[in-house]
C-alpha cells in the first residue's frame, strides 16, 4: 500500500502537478514517516499521523546541510535487502501544499516497517555506538547511559539545558548525583553511519565516561 501510493504521487509530480501548488509554508515541524525514490530524482514522503501512515504523499525538497537527508536515505538503501520498499525517516521541515522542505536530518532506518517504532515522547537526543556497545538517551526527565553488563547511569535534565557551542559541535558536561561519575558528550551535526546496520543518523557522537571514550552516531530532536 505504501509503495503504490508513493508511485501514483510520483507520476502526478512527473506530469507537472507541482506547478499547481500555491499554498504558503506551514511552521517548521518534526516529521517522521516513509520515503521512497520516485522518477527524475524525486523523493516522496508519506508522514506518520499518530500510528498510521497518511494516505497522501509529499514531494521532498532536501535543504538539509550537505544534502544529509538524501545522503542518509541512499546510504541505507544500499544495504537494505529490499532497497525498493519505502524507508522510515525522521527530519525537521516545512510543508508547502503537496511538498515538504527538509531542514534538518535526524535518522533513516531500514528495519522499521510501521509508525509504531518511534522515539519515546520527550526524547531530545538519542546516541548509540558499538565496540564496545553503548546507548545514551536524553529526555525531559534527564539522561541515561546504558552499557551491556553495567548498571545504567542517570543524569539530571538541567545539566543538558545549555550546551557549549564550539563551531558545529555541541558539548554537554554532566555529573550524576544518583549514580556517580561524569560524562562529556560531544555531538557534531554530520551524516553518520557504521555502514553495516540499516540506519543513518544526522549527527556524530563522542561520549567520555570516567576514563573510557565511546564513539557512535546520534539524532537530535
Amino acid at each position: 500500500m505504501l509503495r503504490t501510493t508513493l508511485f501514483r504521487t510520483a507520476m502526478a509530480w512527473a506530469a507537472g502537478g507541482c506547478a499547481l501548488i500555491t499554498a504558503t509554508p506551514s511552521a517548521a515541524a518534526d516529521l517522521r514517516g516513509f520515503a521512497s525514490a520516485g522518477p527524475f530524482g524525486v523523493m516522496l514522503f508519506q508522514p506518520c499521523e499518530g500510528r498510521k501512515v497518511a494516505a497522501r504523499a509529499l514531494k521532498v525538497d532536501d535543504a538539509t546541510p550537505d544534502g544529509a537527508l538524501t545522503a542518509g536515505f541512499e546510504s541505507v538503501r544500499k544495504i537494505m535487502l529490499d532497497p525498493g520498499r519505502p524507508l522510515y525517516v525522521e527530519f525537521r521541515g516545512d510543508s508547502v501544499g503537496l511538498a515538504v522542505k527538509a531542514n534538518r536530518f535526524r535518522r533513516a532506518v531500514g528495519t522499521v516497517e510501521d509508525c509504531f517504532s518511534t522515539p519515546a515522547p520527550g526524547t531530545r537526543l538519542f546516541a548509540i555506538g558499538d565496540e564496545p556497545p553503548w546507548q545514551f538517551v536524553l529526555g525531559g526527565s534527564g539522561g541515561r547511559l546504558e552499557r551491556p553488563g553495567e548498571q545504567p547511569v542517570r543524569f539530571p535534565a538541567a545539566a543538558f539545558a545549555h550546551p557549549i557551542l564550539a563551531g558545529g559541535v555541541r558539548i554537554f558536561d554532566a555529573w550524576s548525583p544518583q549514580d556517580g561519575g561524569t560524562i562529556r558528550l560531544e555531538v557534531t551535526e554530520e551524516l553518520c553511519s557504521d555502514g553495516r546496520s540499516e540506519t543513518a543518523y544526522g549527527a556524530r557522537a563522542t561520549l567520555r565516561y570516567g576514563s573510557v571514550s565511546y564513539e557512535g552516531c546520534a539524532a537530535l530532536y
